[in-house]
């Protein structure tokens, strides 16, 4: 677990930004980029010295996390990555539709050349992380390729959600780095680009919806172990250093 947080040391400190609002943010982004898995604990001593940081603005960083449901509170206070119900998946890939076709709808008639581009060296850039078996940079790349697009749409209130739904999913995300699910993702991709390109909405969103929908069924058949039938206990509080 360590391991996957060395990276998230030596935190930028804007003035106007708290330490635990830029702890919260790597955390953030780290699950949404599915760099712990479901069912990993996560400790707050071992958080704070990947991070070179105190206890205090870890634990109160975790404990937004789970009030956001990206963490789980275990009776013994320490926290890990949910697990999931098929049915719960199920939900969150239904809105995931919704919701980031229709960011991608809205974004595709204003998508300019060079973010098509953008796009495409993204694309590029997740060969050549597969090339190198590569799983950190392939997800954070894949990642930036989604909200490139999403960002596109000027809508706040549609990030705000899709960030959230990521939040909720980037630990089941990872999941689908195999073979299929890859190529799935190269030729999905392609094809978004090849719409935005021709400002064709339909086809664009079609595309990325393609895209959710096949990663979906790579980690629901090749990780089964990855969900269970028991819905999660609401979360507890308070955080304890664990």
């Amino acid at each position: 677990m360590t391991q996957n947080l060395l990276d998230l040391a030596g935190i930028d400190r804007p003035m106007k930004t708290t330490l635990r609002d830029q702890i919260y943010t790597r955390l953030r982004e780290a699950i949404m980029a599915g760099r712990f898995l479901p069912g990993q604990h996560l400790g707050i001593i071992a958080l704070a010295e990947a991070l070179n940081v105190s206890a205090m603005p870890v634990r109160e960083a975790l404990r937004q996390l789970v009030a956001e449901g990206a963490l789980e509170m275990l009776p013994n206070r320490m926290v890990k990555v949910p697990v999931m119900t098929h049915e719960r998946f199920r939900q969150i890939l239904g809105i995931r539709l919704l919701l980031e076709g229709h960011a991608t709808e809205l974004a595709t008639p204003h998508f300019t050349d060079a973010q098509c581009d953008r796009l495409q060296e993204l694309s590029d850039g997740m060969a050549a992380a597969l090339a190198e078996n590569d799983a950190e940079a392939y997800f954070a790349l894949n990642q930036d390729f989604h909200f490139t697009i999403y960002k596109a749409s000027n809508s706040d209130v549609l990030m705000q959600h899709i960030r959230m739904l990521w939040l909720k999913m980037g630990p089941f995300i990872r999941l689908s780095y195999n073979q299929s699910g890859v190529k799935a993702t190269e030729v999905n991709h392609g094809e978004a680009i090849a719409a935005l390109r021709a400002h064709d909405p339909v086809a664009a969103a079609n595309a990325i919806r393609m895209d959710l929908m096949e990663a979906a069924e790579v980690i629901q058949e090749v990780n089964p172990a990855a969900f269970t039938d028991v819905e999660p206990e609401p979360a507890l509080d308070p955080v304890d250093d664990e």
